[in-house]
């Protein structure tokens, strides 16, 4: 049976060749099969007319079935079968990629820094920022529209903390008081209390740590609810920003990076106060998370606040050492990780300018001191010379007119000397 078949195939292949060659016209030895090629198409010719003879009959031996799942057309299945997965693959695979590391980079490790001048980063910015940078001695080193408007987020909880630290030390309340978590405190968003169930009781001091080191949103509601928005808003207009305000319908304004600035400059002001209640405060400032710019300075003693809800980041932090200092960035985004190299370039770039404000303090303190210790000195030497030239006057008369009067008169004169030289010891 095989025998027929590879004859009915050879047949079959001798026919087309010819057809071929009286087609082209012409007869080329490369057109020839060689005996492997003949046997090759033997082979596929022969699973081919079994398929076909499959379709016609409605017996199939095993025999047939062999033939007809040859290794080349298996090997040719698989191979399309791998293809089309790895393309799959290739189309799903860079979103799964990119989106993970977008969140942990953003919460966890320090951001790549680009290099330039402050003002050159901040002017590369593809969207609305401003940028304070401002010297705890009241020099203002970089300023880039410190009064546009931005909604705040949680940047609010800032001054609204500093709010309730004022009440606290009227007697308004105490830090050891404690307020129950309800329903009607629940707000969604960051912090710890949402994921604690409600019933839970908190002091007035967890509620302020939680509110500035997690920027708890349920912790900041819960504040609100027990010291109110009026006096906050009185406190804000008293400060010169009376359009920035809180409404019974949202605990959320809008406000501009001089508000802030402000907020952490007394807030800062504050934390020299021994007060219990202005260090538990600025203790949670110094222990908050997240943030971009302290990430930057991992090793250091940075107190900050951030503000971010889609659209908007916002950090503002607070330096310590040789040179204080506070740097505010609100920014607009399109997607938190526009914002990592971004704050850590600008924080970098702001460090530089501190230092080269530094220094050129200490060169101008380095030169008014050598300025002043040259005029003292001009002013003192006249007095040494002419208290030089007054002690010889004072004694010439009696040792000059002894060498010219006659012996007898010299002693005289001499005893007299005596007397004066002695006067003064006695009046000691």
């Amino acid at each position: 049976m095989k025998t027929y078949r590879k004859r009915i195939a050879a047949f079959a292949l001798a026919a087309l060749m010819g057809l071929a060659c009286i087609s082209c016209g012409k007869t080329d030895e490369s057109s020839q099969p060689t005996a492997s090629q003949t046997e090759t198409t033997a082979e596929v010719t022969t699973a081919v007319t079994t398929t076909a003879t499959k379709t016609e009959t409605t017996t199939t031996t095993a025999e047939t079935t062999t033939e007809t799942t040859t290794p080349q057309t298996t090997t040719s299945v698989t191979t399309t079968t791998a293809t089309t997965t790895t393309a799959k693959q290739a189309v799903t695979a860079p979103p799964q990629a990119t989106a993970a590391p977008v969140v942990q980079t953003a919460a966890k490790t320090p951001q790549k820094t680009v290099s330039g001048s402050l003002d050159s980063i901040v002017k590369s910015y593809p969207r609305n920022t401003s940028v304070i940078l401002y010297c705890m001695d009241g020099k203002t080193l970089y300023s880039n529209a410190p009064n546009r408007v931005y909604y705040g987020a949680s940047m609010i909880k800032l001054p609204y903390v500093y709010y309730c630290c004022t009440q606290l030390e009227k007697g308004i309340h105490s830090l050891d008081e404690t307020v129950t978590y309800t329903d009607a405190n629940y707000f969604p968003g960051s912090g710890v209390i949402i994921n604690r169930g409600s019933g839970k009781k908190y002091t007035v001091e967890q509620l302020i740590d939680y509110t500035l080191r997690y920027s708890d949103n349920v912790a900041y509601i819960m504040l609100i609810h027990l010291f109110g928005i009026d006096g906050f808003n009185k406190m804000t207009k008293e400060w010169g920003y009376g359009n920035i305000q809180l409404y019974s319908y949202s605990y959320f304004a809008d406000v501009t990076p001089n508000f802030i600035l402000t907020s952490m400059k007394k807030m800062q002001a504050k934390s020299a106060n021994s007060s219990r209640i202005w260090q538990a405060a600025w203790k949670a400032l110094l222990g908050s998370d997240g943030l971009y710019i302290k990430q930057r300075f991992a090793n250091e003693a940075v107190a900050g606040k951030y503000g971010y809800k889609s659209g908007v980041y916002h950090e503002a932090c607070y330096f310590g050492g040789k040179e204080p200092y506070i740097l505010v960035v609100m920014s607009e985004i399109n997607g938190i990780e526009q914002c990592g190299s971004y704050l850590a370039s600008v924080a970098s770039a702001a460090r530089a300018e501190v230092n080269k404000y530094t220094a050129q303090k200490e060169a101008a303190k380095t030169t008014t001191t050598t300025t002043t210790t040259t005029a003292t000195m001009s002013q003192t030497s006249p007095t040494e010379e002419t208290t030089t030239e007054t002690t010889p006057e004072t004694t010439t008369p009696e040792t000059t007119e002894p060498t010219t009067t006659p012996p007898e008169t010299t002693q005289e004169i001499f005893e007299t000397s005596e007397t004066v030289e002695t006067t003064p010891y006695d009046e000691n």
